[in-house]
């Protein structure tokens, strides 16, 4: 792993995955500043003194080498207008989703973008991607089964994530199964869906979609929930000559052949993780997900919400 000293980051916005974020810039040794309008100096005994601004206005951009959008998704539009907008030269990391629905924005062309799909810098991924090469798969699923109270230490139903308005819902909260099915197989086109409010949870938005993708040869099936009392994520792959069954949280992906059964073991954390996309960011790798690539997302979201 790299270590970028005097190197400035600026995050957008200081949730929980924002503070995940700083906590990944530090082990790549960034100089990290936050602008948010609710974090103060009691968060210091926890990640250390770092510089606290209220707004991007008045604030000399210039000074900073990398820039994540980490704010509500319904803000992530005006944000990065607004950066791409001033700066030249820079790269600006947007958190998943891109928007909360397909917006007609151009980018400037100035910059470099991306948006932060975390789990396509996964070891169980880009193995995965490396084994399917060659191989012609025909059938795949990838399914996430989660319990929105228990994703953070707030009350579930004050959450962005229980406010449709907001921005919230599994569809777009869960899309990076949708992502890796993109960044799996390519080209897929929606089929059919399902996109409901369905559990006992007190939210407004969907907890429950499922989406049947296809292209020549290959159908693929996602699946999405909030209200499962048990957490799970895995991903089912057919080809002519194999199967396989990958489990993310367990990090471990099962091979079976005919007469035999390999698995292959790996180690994850979210803020490895998270720095390594931080790192493939300044390197601009060809597996982090475009502008282009999360516009694609979007309008296959706002098809299933239709």
């Amino acid at each position: 792993m790299m270590k970028l000293k005097n190197k400035k980051a600026l995050i957008i916005g200081f949730g929980s995955i924002g503070k995940k974020h700083f906590l990944a810039l530090k082990t790549l040794g960034f100089e990290v500043s936050v602008v948010s309008k609710s974090a103060n100096e009691s968060l210091f005994k926890d990640f250390g003194e770092f510089e606290i601004y209220r707004s991007l206005k008045g604030l000399d951009l210039s000074e900073f080498e990398l820039f994540i959008i980490a704010n509500i998704t319904i803000k992530h539009y005006k944000t990065l207008q607004f950066l791409d907008k001033r700066l030249k030269n820079k790269s600006i990391l947007v958190e998943k989703p891109l928007f909360e629905k397909s917006y007609p924005f151009k980018e400037s062309g100035r910059n470099h973008i991306f948006i932060a799909y975390l789990l396509r810098f996964h070891l169980v991924i880009l193995t995965l991607k490396e084994l399917l090469r060659g191989d012609k798969p025909y059938f795949a699923s990838l399914e996430c089964d989660s319990y929105l109270p228990k994703w953070r230490a707030v009350d579930y139903r004050q959450n962005y994530s229980a406010k449709k308005e907001l921005g919230g819902g599994v569809l777009l909260d869960l899309s990076h199964e949708i992502d890796l099915a993109l960044f799996l197989f390519g080209d897929l086109k929606l089929c059919f869906s399902q996109n409901d409010k369905m559990s006992e949870l007190e939210i407004k938005s969907d907890d429950f979609a499922f989406l049947a993708l296809q292209k020549k040869g290959l159908d693929v099936h996602i699946r999405l929930n909030y209200f499962s009392k048990f957490e799970r994520r895995e991903i089912t792959i057919h080809t002519p000559k194999q199967s396989f069954r990958v489990d993310l949280r367990a990090a471990r992906i099962h091979i079976f052949k005919e007469n035999e059964e390999e698995i292959l073991s790996y180690e994850s954390d979210t803020i490895s993780l998270l720095a390594k996309l931080q790192e493939a960011v300044l390197k601009k790798d060809k597996n982090l997900c475009t502008l282009k690539e999360a516009k694609k997302l979007l309008k296959i979201c706002d098809k299933v919400r239709k």
